[in-house]
């Protein structure tokens, strides 16, 4: 009886087998995977590149309405003849003296009106939309420096250049004249570079962009790290 009850005894005192205890195997990361959560993310958080293009879309508005419906309207109290804002190529003391003749008080009320407003509203909207898209677009400081300095400089030459035409106007001078001949055919030439280089900014960045992950989208199905154990 003792015998049974000391194998009973150490039968019960034996420890319990362990049972394997297996980790819940994880699930891979693919390269496609974590593409698709930073785009995600990234969408998510919120882009820069929507105020940008919303400063791009409103200078366009009012570069519209600056040299299309206010600068042309006032040709019709210039019997047809064109401003000099929009003499690209310069003008010489004739042309300024038989448009100076056309205009009356009320048209140089006009025509100051629209340069203090349009005309200060356009290079002004004009050089934030350069440096906008130079920080979201540039990487490097000296980069962005460099279109700070040229879209300051843009607008500074823009409204001094509408200040030397008025003058050009009510005092028909061979200096003047010269003067604002050169300042308008600077202005248009800065501006058409300031447009390309925008341009070519906005179409290396979405190049930039959709290039990323080139390398790694041929093989979407490659994990991401070593194996979890």
């Amino acid at each position: 009886m003792a015998r049974k009850r000391r194998a009973k005894d150490y039968a019960s005192a034996e420890p319990a087998p362990k049972t394997k205890q297996t980790r819940a195997k994880r699930p891979h990361l693919t390269m496609a995977q974590a593409k698709s959560d930073i785009q995600h993310a990234g969408h998510q958080e919120g882009s820069p590149g929507i105020l940008v293009f919303a400063i791009l879309a409103v200078t366009v508005f009012i570069g519209f309405y600056y040299h299309i419906v206010a600068l042309q309207g006032m040709e019709q109290l210039t019997g047809g003849m064109a401003m000099l804002d929009h003499r690209m190529s310069g003008f010489e003391v004739a042309d300024v003296e038989r448009l100076a003749e056309r205009m009356d008080d009320d048209a140089m009320g006009q025509y100051n009106g629209v340069h203090i407003t349009a005309g200060r509203l356009f290079p002004a909207l004009m050089a934030l939309g350069l440096i906008a898209v130079a920080l979201w677009t540039l990487k490097t400081t000296w980069a962005r420096w460099g279109a700070i300095i040229v879209a300051v400089g843009y607008a500074g030459l823009e409204i001094w250049a509408t200040i030397a035409r008025e003058q050009a106007l009510r005092d028909v001078t061979q200096a003047k004249v010269a003067l604002a001949s050169s300042l308008t055919i600077a202005q248009w030439l800065l501006l058409i570079l300031i447009i390309i280089w925008i341009v070519v900014m906005l179409v290396l960045k979405f190049v930039a962009r959709n290039s990323t992950g080139l390398a790694t989208s041929l093989d979407a199905e490659r994990e991401i790290g070593g194996t979890y154990r």
